[in-house]
């Protein structure tokens, strides 16, 4: 009776030790009050460049992502999460402290080794409900394009937009060259399918079907990388905007806000960077999401707007109103 006893003991004790390390393994950011304040602890917790922190998903894992993406687009926030995810991810309501409006955040937390890294960079996903906006901010490179992430949450939350997406680590954290586009990392997923990144685009583009949405994906260049612009504004091709293009529409928003501003688009030979090779811009301009990584777009559909920036011009406050103007 006795060594029953102690067995017991010595299970229960084994049990509340796992337990207490399964919580202590998890970063939930729960001190978070505002959008703003969560991006930053989410950022601080993505595994950095050389890290070897990305793990590319299982095609079970982004089945159960894009079925948690489905719910999420449909209004409900407290769907149980798929056990292939659960280990690792965490679904839950932020009333956001600024303006007391709900966002449902579906974010990693998984860190099972404490190295204060989440660790798989599987990314976050965030829904407005009460969007007025059918418009979806993307930040896909974090930490590499300096304050994105931050100026992504902010414009999505004070435009009332209806989703924001972040890439969940540094670009560059994967030790792995792409087998999508071999000039990029692995963990790079303006330029890979195997995230859920990627499959967060297909899950949105099967939700809104043939209706009316855009993505917004915001990128940062070096001061120097386009010399003749401080902004420029692409739609995933090289040719110039056709009347009525929203790229076209928001950079003359801009420049009514911002007459100083040197803003450049596609096919004035002012800047290279126009997002041809991103395979979500190709996937939205009509490529066939088997045919994105080599195969870029004979046409734009307009629902993908490009923006890369100097380090100065990434202030959310500069944009609001010319997004606000853009999609009124």
């Amino acid at each position: 009776m006795r060594l029953q006893s102690a067995m017991l003991l010595v299970l229960g004790v084994s049990a509340l030790i796992s337990s207490r390390a399964a919580m202590a393994a998890q970063l939930t950011c729960s001190a978070s009050a505002t959008l703003e304040d969560l991006t930053v602890c989410i950022r601080g917790q993505m595994p950095p460049r050389d890290s070897g922190g990305f793990v590319a998903p299982s095609s079970t894992q982004v089945s159960g992502w894009r079925s948690v993406v489905r719910a999420m687009m449909r209004g409900t926030c407290n769907t149980a999460l798929p056990s292939s995810l659960s280990p690792f991810l965490r679904i839950r309501l932020l009333r956001d402290a600024d303006n007391g409006r709900r966002y449902c955040v579906l974010m990693e937390t998984g860190d099972q080794d404490e190295d204060g890294f989440v660790d798989r960079g599987t990314g976050t996903f965030i829904v407005n409900a009460a969007a007025e906006r059918e418009l979806s901010h993307t930040a896909p490179h974090p930490i590499s394009d300096m304050t994105t992430e931050t100026e992504a949450v902010t414009v999505f939350k004070e435009t009332r937009s209806r989703t924001l997406l972040l890439a969940g680590t540094h670009r560059d954290a994967s030790l792995a060259v792409s087998t999508c586009q071999s000039s990029t990392m692995l963990s790079d997923v303006a330029h890979n399918v195997a995230n859920m990144f990627h499959a967060t685009h297909l899950e949105l583009a099967a939700h809104y079907g043939p209706r009316p949405w855009w993505v917004i994906s915001w990128h940062g260049m070096a001061e120097d990388t386009c010399p003749a612009v401080d902004v420029h504004l692409s739609h995933g091709m090289d040719v110039p905007a056709a009347e009525g293009d929203r790229a076209l529409a928001l950079r003359n928003n801009l420049l009514a806000d911002h007459p100083e501003w040197r803003i450049g688009l596609p096919g004035r030979g002012l800047c290279s960077l126009n997002g041809t090779t991103n395979v979500q811009g190709r996937y939205l301009n009509g490529v066939p999401a088997s045919s994105v990584c080599g195969r870029e777009a004979a046409r734009y559909s307009g629902r993908f707007v490009h923006i890369e920036q100097d380090p100065g011009f990434r202030d959310p406050d500069s944009w609001i109103a010319a997004v606000l103007d853009t999609w009124p």
